[in-house]
């Protein structure tokens, strides 16, 4: 991993990693602090936050070979583990250290215009496990995931969450399964746009009800099954930010970007996680009696990059009202129109899906949307966010507050969503 003949590497960088993984596992290897306790150590200790300044860049230059090599998010933070903590076990005191080193990591790579963009187009590409199924989808028309099935229907690809248990909270199952989702539908000849929608659950109190999602996972974030570096970090370069800006796909020439629009259809509600994937999508559809909320100041974490998109779509007061306030935003409010291109009796939902994919399968729509995104969210505007939301996000997840909220959930049996 570590070639000696590597100029970037060099004798001191090796020295300073070598001395700062033996301060790390001694201090850590056996730490009875909290985990935020853990954070504040570490964000305090200029060891730390020094090597990352200073080498930073180096590290992410050497594991993708100058730039020559692309490396996802999961295989990087693998690499900076290793060097810093060697084998860590899920839910350790090492975990919190070594989650928080690399978002020092990220932001250092984030804030480069090169390295950071580099890291960005890594994650747009399409994943290896997904082109074979990409092939069994242009075949038979339907695709089914652990968490989700993809379904052909005329010129559009439906995505449908299907762990109707939890309400389709998500997890890393999830997100894995719907950036496979995402890759699908963009690189797929058989169709032009793609559909998120909710499953029929089986919770008591929706059950025979179809419900978009209810947000994060919170017993699993709880229970330490929520991974910093797949989950909420690789949620947003990934599956989430592929729904603005598709797939890029290496050539031999200048990289080849695939977009293509994508609808959601809102029933019951949205929450949390639910409502960032209806903000990435290019038309919403509304079930009469539906909302959409971003509890995150009630769970304590940052809704992902809703905070830069719905202040852009909407305004800085509404933004505040969802954001801060945890105002729900009903289908039928005033300003619904923000979230909502269309709000319809539920009798009325599949005619009104067959609408929008005519109006999104237009030869025109791809390339206006791009004009669009760019005009609105070009990659640069949302490796900015991301420099900042790496290091305070990390904070969040392992905050006391969030501990103490999430563990009153866990106890909660079945899921529900936060109200």
């Amino acid at each position: 991993m570590m070639s000696e003949h590597t100029d970037e590497f060099s004798h001191a960088l090796r020295q300073q990693a070598a001395a700062l993984k033996t301060a790390l596992q001694a201090h850590y290897g056996n730490s009875a602090l909290r985990d935020d306790m853990i954070i504040a150590e570490c964000a305090a200790d200029p060891d730390v936050t020094q090597f990352f300044s200073r080498y930073g860049l180096a590290l992410y230059r050497l594991w993708t070979e100058h730039y020559c090599r692309s490396q996802r998010i999961e295989a990087l933070y693998q690499s900076a583990a290793e060097l810093l903590f060697g084998e860590i076990a899920q839910g350790t005191p090492q975990q919190a250290a070594a989650d928080y080193c690399f978002s020092l990591l990220l932001a250092q790579v984030l804030q480069d215009e090169d390295a950071g963009t580099h890291l960005l187009n890594a994650m747009l590409q399409p994943k290896d496990a997904s082109l074979p199924l990409v092939e069994a989808f242009n075949r038979s028309g339907y695709v089914r995931l652990t968490a989700l099935e993809i379904r052909q229907e005329g010129e559009a690809a439906v995505v449908t969450f299907l762990d109707g248990d939890t309400l389709h909270a998500e997890d890393g199952d999830f997100v894995r399964d719907l950036e496979t989702a995402a890759d699908i539908v963009h690189l797929s000849d058989k169709v032009k746009a793609g559909v998120l929608r909710g499953g029929v659950v089986s919770h008591p109190k929706y059950a025979g009800r179809r419900v978009f999602c209810s947000g994060i996972n919170l017993k699993k974030l709880h229970d330490a099954g929520i991974s910093y570096p797949e989950f909420l970090i690789g949620r947003e370069m990934g599956c989430i930010n592929k729904l603005i800006h598709g797939v890029v796909c290496p050539s031999e020439g200048a990289a080849v970007s695939i977009t293509k629009p994508w609808i959601a259809l809102v029933e019951t509600f949205a929450i949390g996680g639910g409502m960032q994937m209806v903000l990435a999508c290019d038309y919403v559809i509304g079930e009469q009696g539906c909302y959409v909320s971003l509890p995150a100041a009630k769970e304590g974490i940052i809704p992902g990059v809703s905070n830069l998109r719905l202040t852009s779509a909407t305004s800085e007061r509404f933004a505040k009202q969802v954001i801060l306030h945890g105002r729900k935003v009903r289908a039928d409010d005033a300003d619904a129109g923000f979230i909502f291109d269309r709000v319809v009796a539920a009798e009325a939902l599949e005619r009104t899906l067959q609408e929008a994919i005519t109006l999104m399968a237009a030869p025109a729509v791809p390339v206006n949307k791009r004009m669009l995104v760019l005009a609105k969210e070009p990659l640069a505007a949302f490796r900015d966010y991301m420099q900042a939301f790496c290091r305070e996000q990390v904070i969040r997840m392992y905050a006391v507050d969030v501990k103490e909220k999430t563990g009153k959930f866990a106890r909660k049996i079945p899921e529900v969503p936060v109200e």
